[in-house]
């Protein structure tokens, strides 16, 4: 069953009985939480993308695209790549028949010390610049 949410033209509709289009939902947090898997479906753009960053986090199982994870250094254990459509569909249905509880703060603790180290570097070559203009 595969059930898509969001805002999308009206008259939007699947002939194949398991796809459904639910529209906006109150709660997007509730809505992603309440899947079986996450796809991670990006073929163009750039930029981190919120939706990967916060699936992550969630600890939700996910399939994505390589383009899904453009700007992220690091991949949970739970997420499988792939950009080829047939390996993507049986990625989805694997993850689905192993559904698992997964805590993401692994990954949210991970991201944070990333960005500590990533800020705490510029602030310190911020200083060596500060002294060669002082003197």
């Amino acid at each position: 069953r595969v059930r898509i949410a969001g805002s999308m033209p009206a008259g939007v509709s699947s002939a194949h009985p398991g796809v459904s289009f639910v529209g906006r939902v109150p709660d997007a947090q509730a809505f992603v939480r309440g899947a079986a898997v996450i796809p991670l479906i990006s073929t163009a753009g750039s930029g981190v993308q919120l939706k990967t960053i916060e699936t992550f986090e969630l600890g939700l199982p996910s399939v994505a695209t390589s383009r899904s994870l453009r700007g992220i250094g690091y991949r949970p254990d739970n997420c499988v790549v792939t950009d080829d459509p047939i390996a993507f569909a049986a990625a989805l249905q694997a993850a689905a028949a192993n559904i698992r509880d997964v805590d993401g703060s692994a990954f949210h603790r991970r991201q944070l010390k990333a960005l500590d180290a990533a800020i705490g570097l510029g602030l310190e070559k911020l200083g060596a610049v500060r002294q060669e203009v002082a003197a």
